[in-house]
C-alpha cells in the first residue's frame, strides 16, 4: 500500500550478476510507457544511478571517480522520487552490499515515503564462475583455482562476522539472506522482497515478470523482448578469460580506473573477446556441495523471516555440471593463440583506415621560392 499521496519508492539493490543489467535495460528502454502507467525510472545523466550508488557506498576511489563530481547524485534521485506522484524505481547492484550505516543514510532523504527493497538472487553455481569472470574483467589475474582457495572456500563463521571480520567479497556480495537482513534494519521486513532468478534455459521474460510482481509495477508496461544491445552483460568463455588474465598480468596495473574499464573491459573483454562465443566455464562438481549447503541455510533464514519471495527458492540450488565438463582453468595453448589472434584482429579493425591517396601538398605561400622554381630562375638568368 502506498502513502496517502500515492508515492512509493522501489530500491532494486542487486545482487551483482543476477540479471540486473537486463532489468535496468528494460526499465530504461520503456521509460515513456512506464511513466504513462505512473512508474518513474529517473534519468539524471549517463551513469547517474551508478554515481548515486557509488556515493552511497563511498566507493569512488575503487571506480576511479572524482568524489566532488558525483556528490549530490543520490539526493537528486531522491528528490525526483519526492516530486513524482506514483512509484519510482532506483536500481543498482552496488547497493546490495551496503552496511547498516550506509542504508540508514541512504533512506534519510526518502523519509515519509513508502520504501520497498528488491533483492535479486541467482544460484551460486552460476554465480561462482560469473563472479570470477567479472573480477578478471576488472583487472584480476587469478585462476579459478585461486578463487576457489581465496574466496569460495574461505567464508567466515558467523561468530567472526558478528565480531567485525570482513568476509571474502564473493560471500558478502552473494549472501541474499544477509542482504535482506541488512535492509530490514531500516525497512519493514514485509517490504524487503526476494526475487529468484529463473533456472538455466528459462526465458529472460520470466525474470522481468518476477521483478514486476515484487516491485508492484504493471508487467505489461514493458515488452521483455525489447532490450537495447548493451542490456546484456557479455559473458566470456574459458579461453577468453585465460587470454584476459594474461593481458592483465602484462599490463600489471599500468591502466588505472576508470580508463581500464573503458578500454580493456568494454573494448577488449565485452566486445572483442565476447564476440568469440567460447565455451562458458562451469563450476566444478567438487564445489557444488559447499554452495548448496550455503544456499539451503540462507533459504531457511528467508522463510523464517517471512520476506516476500517472487519465484521458487528451489531455483537457487546449484546444479552439478555434466560429466566430463572441463575445469574452468583447462585451456590448451592452441585455443589461447586462436582467441588472441581473433581478438587482436577485432580490435585493429576499430582503427580508422588511412586515406588511399596521399594528402596533397599545400601550395607555396606567396613570396616563397620552391627548390624547382629556384633552379629554373637560375637557368633563365644564365640564358639572359
Amino acid at each position: 500500500m502506498a502513502t496517502a499521496s500515492g508515492q512509493r519508492v522501489v530500491l532494486h539493490v542487486g545482487l551483482p550478476k543476477t540479471g540486473t543489467t537486463y532489468l535496468q535495460g528494460l526499465l530504461a528502454e520503456h521509460r515513456d510507457s512506464l511513466r504513462e502507467r505512473g512508474v518513474l525510472y529517473p534519468f539524471l545523466r549517463p551513469g547517474g544511478m551508478f554515481h548515486a550508488a557509488v556515493e552511497v557506498r563511498g566507493s569512488h576511489e575503487k571506480f576511479g571517480l572524482d568524489q566532488d563530481a558525483i556528490e549530490g547524485s543520490w539526493a537528486a534521485l531522491c528528490a525526483r522520487a519526492r516530486e513524482h506522484n506514483g512509484t519510482t524505481i532506483i536500481s543498482h547492484e552496488i547497493l546490495g552490499g551496503a552496511d547498516e550505516d550506509e542504508i540508514a543514510a541512504a533512506l534519510t532523504p526518502l523519509e515519509g515515503l513508502e520504501v520497498h527493497v528488491v533483492v535479486t538472487a541467482r544460484d551460486l553455481g552460476r554465480q561462482a564462475t560469473a563472479h570470477w569472470q567479472e573480477e578478471v574483467k576488472l583487472g584480476d589475474v587469478r585462476s579459478f583455482a585461486d578463487f576457489e582457495r581465496d574466496q569460495f572456500r574461505a567464508d567466515l563463521s558467523e561468530d567472526l562476522v558478528r565480531a567485525g571480520a570482513e568476509r571474502p567479497h564473493f560471500w558478502h556480495a552473494q549472501d541474499f539472506a544477509a542482504a535482506l537482513g541488512r535492509w530490514s534494519t531500516a525497512v519493514p521486513f514485509e517490504r524487503v522482497h526476494l526475487v529468484v532468478c529463473p533456472p538455466p534455459g528459462a526465458a529472460p521474460s520470466k525474470l522481468w515478470h518476477r521483478f514486476a510482481d515484487a516491485a508492484g509495477v504493471p508487467a505489461d508496461a514493458v515488452d521483455p523482448g525489447r532490450v537495447p544491445p548493451n542490456a546484456v552483460n557479455a559473458s566470456l568463455g574459458r579461453a577468453e578469460i585465460a587470454v584476459l588474465r594474461r593481458v592483465n598480468a602484462a599490463l600489471a596495473g599500468s591502466i588505472p580506473q576508470p580508463a581500464y574499464s573503458q578500454i580493456v573491459k568494454r573494448v577488449l573483454a565485452e566486445d572483442a573477446l565476447a564476440r568469440r562465443h567460447g565455451e562458458r566455464p562451469r563450476t566444478p562438481a567438487a564445489l557444488v556441495p559447499l554452495l548448496s549447503e550455503a544456499t539451503d541455510r540462507w533459504s531457511a533464514t528467508v522463510r523464517a523471516a517471512g520476506h516476500p519471495v517472487s519465484g521458487d527458492l528451489g531455483d537457487l540450488r546449484p546444479l552439478p555440471p555434466p560429466d566430463g565438463t572441463p575445469h574452468p582453468d583447462d585451456v590448451d595453448e592452441s585455443a589461447l593463440l586462436e582467441v588472441t589472434s581473433g581478438a587482436l584482429a577485432e580490435v585493429l579493425q576499430r582503427f580508422p583506415l588511412p586515406s588511399a591517396a596521399p594528402p596533397e601538398a599545400p601550395p607555396p605561400r606567396s613570396g616563397t621560392v620552391t627548390r624547382r622554381s629556384g633552379w629554373r630562375a637560375a637557368r633563365d638568368r644564365g640564358r639572359g
